[in-house]
């Protein structure tokens, strides 16, 4: 009995951060919010490598030093 209150209440936070997030972004507060997010949440490094019988010549005659 008490689920549907609790989805409620979550279905209007979500969509109050959704609509105050929008609302902040068109103010003109998206680099800043984009800055705290990327000190606050985790972002991993990715690292792409292409594989070796498609690097440049240079480069493979670099790694055969």
């Amino acid at each position: 009995m008490r689920r549907k209150p609790l989805a409620a209440v979550l279905a209007l936070l979500s969509a109050a951060l959704v609509l105050g997030g929008n609302a902040l972004l068109d103010a003109g507060w998206g680099s800043a919010l984009r800055s705290i997010a990327d000190r606050v949440l985790p972002n991993p490094e990715i690292a792409m490598w292409a594989p070796a019988a498609e690097a440049p010549a240079a480069a493979r005659g670099a790694l055969d030093r």
